[in-house]
């Protein structure tokens, strides 16, 4: 019996690595510019995947620039973020890799009146789909608008995670002042306390009245015990900033009491949103949908079916090659539904574009009057109200221990003291939070790093 031996042609596996090996390399996809907030901090994007980093133990004295370039570096939420970087980046590479070609053997017309193999015809055939309508273009320009979006993305994690570093370290800060400041006000009350001890002693004032200054220390000692409780959650939320369940620095250096530099004009303020992530991803956005709505229009039309292959016919010992092509007939499905959905699509990313760029206006407008506020009350309570409520209480002890004013007196006189000073302490926290929120929305507006200056008497 005759034999029959199929080889394949050199032609044939040339074309399969060429359609297979097409596309294999490419650019980085394009990431926005690190926005000019906190720019100049590395974050986890900036290692390699999977290089290992040391323990996030901060001891000793925190400054606020060491807070944060933990918090940049080992914040968790940001490190997810990274990975949906490079997963997009990874989708870019695979969308520029050309159909896989499909390899056909074929035996026909075997054991015809029962001549076994030796009646057959046998083909091996390579069959390439050629897309047309600038199928591949359209796949690519999606993929890597979604690289953008994915890199907006990040950039905004980025500030939002600065922007919460600085809260929190804010808040420890705010904590320990509120510490300090119940502690001595708790030595204010014990003087109280002396004062009225020793008038009850001279037999000036009741034993009643030890019982009310009694009274009024325990409370300002709760105070104090309050604001221990507050510095520790303070602490632990700063520290879980960089992944720590446990805060292994000793203090926070730092004060409340900035320079009160001139706020902006919120017209000045208002162009810089452009460059808000939350708003600048928006052209990402549409870029995106506008090729989703291509490449849409694209799958209207078919591909080529190309097929290269090389046949064997046994009646005669003949060979031959054969060529094919094979097209869809767009007769029934034109994407019809598919077209529409991404042009509604396109036009509801319009809208939100335009409702995300009125909500952040607003945003940066309840930000600027907060600070505006939080400033003059900074001014009136550090300038006025505080000095005056400091020289009423001197007033009220003098005259309590001279005889001329009731121990009423003097503890309202310290009460009120007290809550002033609480008040200061609570318009510093607001200003810095206040400022911290325009600086997160359109940069550095106003500078938060410059120490107050100490004012001569």
């Amino acid at each position: 019996m005759k034999r029959r031996h199929i080889f394949r042609p050199a032609g044939l596996w040339a074309l399969v690595a060429l359609a297979g090996g097409c596309a294999s390399s490419g650019r980085q996809p394009r990431l926005p510019a690190p926005r000019p907030l906190a720019a100049h901090y590395e974050s986890v994007l900036d290692r390699r995947a999977g290089e290992d980093t040391p323990p996030a133990v901060a001891t000793g004295v925190l400054t606020r620039d060491q807070a944060l370039t933990l918090a940049m570096m080992h914040h968790p939420s940001l490190t997810a973020v990274a990975y949906d970087v490079r997963s997009a980046e990874a989708l870019r590479l695979q969308a520029r890799r050309l159909p896989n070609p499909m390899l056909k053997f074929e035996l026909e017309e075997y054991d015809r009146d029962g001549a076994g193999i030796d009646s057959s015809e046998s083909s091996v055939a390579v069959v390439q789909p050629i897309e047309l309508g600038g199928k591949r273009g359209w796949r690519r320009r999606v993929a890597g608008a979604r690289g953008e979006l994915a890199g907006w993305a990040y950039e905004q994690q980025r500030i939002e995670v600065f922007s919460q570093t600085t809260e929190r370290f804010v808040a420890v800060i705010a904590a320990q002042q509120g510490l300090a400041l119940a502690a001595s006000t708790v030595e204010l009350a014990e003087q109280t306390h002396r004062a009225v001890d020793e008038r009850v002693e001279a037999g000036k004032e009741p034993p009643l009245q030890v019982s009310r200054a009694a009274a009024e220390l325990e409370m300002v000692r709760l105070g104090q015990i309050e604001a221990a409780s507050r510095l520790s959650g303070a602490r632990l939320a700063l520290a879980a900033m960089w992944g720590m369940q446990a805060a292994t620095f000793e203090a926070a250096e730092g004060s409340l009491e900035l320079s009160l530099d001139p706020i902006p004009a919120l017209e000045a303020l208002k162009p810089r949103l452009a460059g808000n992530p939350l708003l600048a991803r928006w052209e990402s956005e549409l870029r995106l949908r506008r090729a989703a709505l291509g490449a849409a229009r694209a799958a209207r039309i078919p591909d080529l079916q190309a097929k290269l292959g090389y046949a064997q016919y046994e009646e005669d010992g003949t060979d031959a090659f054969t060529f094919g092509v094979g097209l869809q007939l767009p007769v029934f499905n034109r994407n019809q539904g598919g077209v529409a959905v991404a042009e509604l699509a396109l036009a509801r990313a319009e809208t939100e574009r335009a409702a995300t760029a009125t909500a952040l206006a607003v945003e940066l407008t309840a930000a600027h009057t907060a600070l505006a506020l939080a400033q003059k009350r900074v001014v009136a309570l550090r300038g006025k109200v505080a000095p005056a409520m400091q020289k009423a209480f001197d007033a009220a002890a003098e005259g309590y221990r001279r005889g001329k004013f009731g121990l009423l007196d003097m503890l309202d006189a310290q009460r009120k003291l007290i809550e002033t000073n609480v008040k200061l302490l609570d318009a510093w926290s607001d200003y810095q939070s206040a400022q911290n929120s325009m600086n997160r929305m359109v940069g550095p507006a106003v500078d938060a790093d410059v120490p107050q200056k100490q004012e001569n008497e």
